[in-house]
């Protein structure tokens, strides 16, 4: 998974405040004053990145995945099994170590899977699927909120971005067996493309992010969550992980912004935060 990561500070317990289906992109478990601070480490604090969930078929973590709202996770489509039945999919949400629940980690079977119809699996363009994994509004606590979505054409080049999930820590390694995330800049179109020389890259749905140094998504974080922090001080879903060159390099992930009208086709409505 992520070849180097970056531990956030843990400030205190979880709060009590009472979550409404409009809520998005909060840490609760972090101080809205320390939750951009990023310090050094490899782990995500226990219980932090709320939005984050782990996709397993039919019982083993295979991709990440992020609340995006009071029903419906945001996925790669390359992560989907063409022909396979919705319920194949189960997603574990509110969790931190790959093989263990805390108490307040859900299990949800899949009701329903979407894959977008214009994906290809030769270029790995339109790498999005949307889950739904309940028929009515779960209920939202400190450990498992939706991340907000971005509005149509925000502009991430040159921004800190965050990615996380339990893929293998180096190219063709062990699965990570806790939760961990890795801090890196969003890449400007001609950066990404140019990087990317040979390989199909539309910047209207892809983004890049991380360009060296050892930082990155690896196997088994496809889907995942790559978040940026606003100025309104929630957390967006800048991208999913997609596809890379090797391990620590950087990689592609799905642009979110490029998608917002198609989700909503789908999912009705989404979570703004006020």
């Amino acid at each position: 998974m992520l070849v180097t990561a970056l531990l956030c500070i843990f400030v205190g317990l979880a709060s009590s405040q009472t979550w409404t289906k409009n809520d998005c992109g909060q840490r609760p478990l972090v101080a809205r004053s320390d939750d951009d601070k990023i310090v050094g480490g490899t782990a995500s604090v226990r219980g932090d990145w709320p939005w984050s969930c782990s996709m397993r078929y039919p019982t083993s973590h295979i991709c990440g995945g992020s609340l995006i709202n009071s029903k419906w996770i945001a996925t790669a489509a390359h992560c989907v099994t063409r022909n396979s039945l919705a319920s194949s999919y189960k997603w574990h949400c509110g969790l931190h170590e790959r093989n263990k629940h805390d108490e307040w980690t859900r299990e949800y079977v899949s009701k329903q899977y979407i894959v977008h119809p214009q994906y290809s699996a030769s270029t790995i363009v339109n790498d999005i699927a949307l889950f739904r994994i309940s028929d009515t509004d779960i209920d939202f606590d400190d450990y498992v909120l939706p991340i907000c979505f971005p509005p149509k054409g925000y502009d991430y080049a040159g921004k800190t971005s965050i990615a996380g999930g339990w893929g293998t820590l180096s190219s063709g390694g062990s699965l990570a067996t806790v939760h961990m995330e890795v801090a890196m800049p969003i890449l400007t179109d001609a950066r990404c493309i140019s990087k990317h020389n040979g390989y199909t890259i539309l910047t209207a749905t892809q983004i890049c992010a991380g360009d060296g140094g050892n930082k990155d998504t690896c196997q088994g974080d496809s889907g995942g969550p790559l978040v940026v922090q606003h100025p309104d001080g929630r957390w967006y879903l800048a991208g999913l992980t997609s596809w890379g060159i090797g391990c620590g390099g950087g990689g592609v992930y799905t642009r979110l912004s490029g998608f917002r009208d198609w989700v909503l086709g789908h999912v009705t409505s989404l979570p703004t935060g006020v």
